[in-house]
């Protein structure tokens, strides 16, 4: 089972709706294939050393976007890969509760209550 969120990514050039899995073992914003990312024309703002699943441990670019997210616009630290699956974050997801019913296989993601003394990814 995966569980998925619908998501509205900007850059520069162009939007686009992009389905992620959330990924509970990423701390970044948001990871984004090649191909949905470089039409957007993404700002690169940076490097960062990045630990992958595998144990590897590489250098990698991160770009700035913007992502519709439960009706609010919040700017992202995104990442690209090779994958043909965007992966939302925890950084995304920080203001957030996640509910998932295993039984069922319902997802459900909500905003806290409280969420102005989060602070910014």
């Amino acid at each position: 089972m995966r569980a998925y969120v619908e998501i509205e990514v900007s850059g520069l050039r162009a939007s686009a709706a992009v389905e992620a899995v959330v990924d509970t073992g990423f701390d970044g914003g948001l990871s984004l294939p090649v191909d949905i990312a470089v039409p957007l024309g993404l700002e690169l703002a940076g490097t960062e050393w990045a630990e992958y699943a595998d144990g590897r441990v590489e250098r990698e670019l991160w770009f700035r976007g913007s992502v519709q997210f439960l009706d609010e616009t919040q700017t992202v630290r995104i990442s690209l890969t090779e994958s043909e699956e965007a992966l939302a974050g925890m950084a995304l997801l920080r203001v957030c509760t996640l509910f998932i019913d295993c039984d069922t296989g319902e997802v459900r993601i909500e905003r806290k209550q409280d969420s102005s003394n989060v602070p910014p990814a």
